[in-house]
C-alpha cells in the first residue's frame, strides 16, 4: 500500500511539474508569437507612415508650385493693366504697341484663370470664393475694355481715345484702380500660405 501511495505521489508531482512546464513553455511561445506579430505590424505601420509622408510631402510641394504660379500670374496681370492705363503708347508704332498691350493683358487673364480653376482643390473655401471674385472681375474688365475699343472701326480712333483719355477710358481706369486695391488681400494670403509651406517665419 505504501508503495502505491509513493507511486501516486511521484506521479502527482511529475504531473504538476509537467503541467507547469507545459504552461510556462506555452506562455513563452505565445508571448514570442505576439512580440513577432507586434514587431511585424510596427514595421508595416512604419512603412505606411513613410509612404504617407512622401505622398503629403509631394502634395505640399505641388501646392507650393501652384501658389507661386498663381501669385506670379496675378502680378503679371496687374502689370499688364498698369501698362495699358498708365503708360503712353509708342509714337512710332502705336497700333502694334496697343495690340501687344492687349495681348499681354489677355494672356495674364487666361494664365491666372486656368491655373486657378485647375487647382481649386489646393485652396480653402474662403480662398476659392476670394480668388473666384477676382477672376470674374478680371474677365469683366477685360471684356468691357474690348467692347470700348470695338466701338471704333479703326485703330487710329482707338489710339486717339486712349491718348486723349476719354471719359469712357478714364471710367475703365477707375474701375481697374479699385480692382488693383482689392487684390492686395489675395496677395497677402498667397504670400502667407507659401511661407508656411517653406517653414519661413511670418
Amino acid at each position: 500500500m505504501e508503495e502505491i501511495f509513493k507511486y501516486l505521489g511521484i506521479f502527482s508531482t511529475s504531473t504538476v511539474v509537467a503541467y507547469g512546464l507545459i504552461r510556462y513553455l506555452s506562455q513563452k511561445f505565445f508571448e514570442n508569437y505576439l512580440t513577432k506579430r507586434i514587431e511585424s505590424h510596427k514595421s508595416e505601420l512604419a512603412k505606411l507612415n513613410i509612404s504617407h509622408q512622401i505622398q503629403f510631402s509631394s502634395l505640399h510641394k505641388e501646392r507650393a508650385v501652384v501658389i507661386k504660379n498663381l501669385y506670379d500670374f496675378l502680378y503679371n496681370y496687374k502689370l499688364a493693366i498698369l501698362d495699358f492705363f498708365e503708360n503712353e503708347l509708342d509714337d512710332k508704332n502705336p497700333k502694334e504697341h496697343l495690340e501687344h498691350k492687349l495681348a499681354e493683358w489677355t494672356k495674364g487673364v487666361m494664365a491666372f484663370s486656368t491655373t486657378f480653376h485647375q487647382n481649386k482643390i489646393f485652396f480653402s473655401t474662403n480662398q476659392v470664393e476670394l480668388i473666384n471674385t477676382i477672376n470674374n472681375e478680371m474677365d469683366k474688365i477685360n471684356k468691357d475694355t474690348r467692347i470700348f475699343l470695338s466701338k471704333y472701326s479703326y485703330a487710329e480712333d482707338q489710339i486717339k481715345e486712349i491718348k486723349e483719355k476719354s471719359s469712357e477710358f478714364m471710367e475703365l481706369k477707375s474701375r481697374c484702380d479699385i480692382f488693383l486695391n482689392n487684390t492686395f488681400d489675395l496677395e497677402k494670403q498667397l504670400e502667407t500660405e507659401f511661407r508656411k509651406l517653406l517653414g519661413v517665419e511670418i
